[in-house]
């Protein structure tokens, strides 16, 4: 038997207006053997619209693991240090238990990089 879903478009559009870099996330070319990025970014998937649109607080947390994700697929340095923290068997949808610790250690991870990123900068001097 086929079964049928709706979706609320309006919630939708209010979602993926918190997650500007949405496209670039899902279209990122994943390495096939790269299993936690497959999993990771179908977690992403499934989180943000699993949200409620109308809810600030769930918009504030899924706008900052949109900016999480983007980072994670446009640099080697923080997708690395991103996998030495976190797991396949930290990826579950089912457990809001396991849900917010994953997106805690996602947030203070992008954190601690953002600050480290800040002062790690170069200094020319021009002769």
């Amino acid at each position: 038997m086929i079964t049928t879903r709706t979706i609320d478009v309006t919630n939708v559009k209010k979602i993926l207006k918190y997650c500007p870099y949405y496209d670039d996330i899902i279209n990122y070319d994943i390495d096939y053997t790269d299993e936690l990025s497959i999993d990771l970014i179908d977690w992403y998937k499934d989180l943000i619209f699993s949200c409620d649109g109308n809810d600030n607080n769930e918009m504030e947390i899924i706008k900052l693991i949109d900016k999480s994700m983007f980072l994670y697929v446009n640099s080697h340095e923080y997708r690395r240090g991103l996998k030495k923290i976190i797991s396949i068997k930290d990826i579950d949808l089912n457990s809001d238990k396991k849900i917010k610790k994953l997106i805690k250690k996602i947030l203070e991870y992008t954190n601690k990089y953002e600050t480290l990123e800040v002062l790690n900068i170069e200094v020319n001097k021009w002769i």
